[in-house]
């Protein structure tokens, strides 16, 4: 009869081979499963071991070191929130201060300080959601200086 041939070819033993299996007699022995005198004998055969084979019986009653941890999930940076939120600027308040400046017959004073009425109330009433109140004073006072010169050229036609 032939003996039956091994599942596995025999390999030889690399440095690297030697090397793993000296470290897991190391800690085999800091943790107290084989004595000093034994870890010295087990390294001597781990270092003049030729296959794999015989580096695997030095090391089969040792326990196994335990599988590797997992990658730990990537941390992403929290997204920017602030703390409180963004207050936005008042449309009619923008508009108020461009009727102002664009005062095409005096019909842009009247529109600039209807304007910068309602945004003023608007403002106001938004609880610090809206600002803005500076551009709709302006547009204001550009709307009062532009009835104010209308005025004045209505009396100066008139007398």
């Amino acid at each position: 009869m032939s003996p039956e041939p091994s599942p596995k070819p025999a390999l030889r033993a690399s440095d690297a081979d030697r090397e793993a299996v000296a470290e897991r007699l190391r800690v085999a022995s800091v943790d107290g499963r084989i004595d000093s005198e034994e870890l010295e004998q087990r390294l001597a055969a781990v270092y003049e071991a030729r296959w794999v084979a015989d580096l695997d019986r030095l090391v089969a009653d040792v326990v196994p070191p335990p599988p590797p941890a997992p990658p730990a999930p990537p941390q992403y940076p929290a997204p920017y929130a602030p703390a409180y939120p963004v207050a936005t600027t008042n449309g009619l308040a923008v508009a108020s201060l461009i009727a102002g400046f664009f005062w095409i017959g005096w019909l842009g004073s009247f529109l600039a300080v209807i304007f910068g009425h309602v945004a003023l109330g608007q403002i106001n009433r938004s609880g610090g959601r809206e600002q803005g109140s500076g551009l709709a004073i302006a547009g204001l006072v550009l709307g009062y200086m532009g009835i104010a010169t209308l005025m004045l050229v209505i009396l100066v036609a008139i007398f």
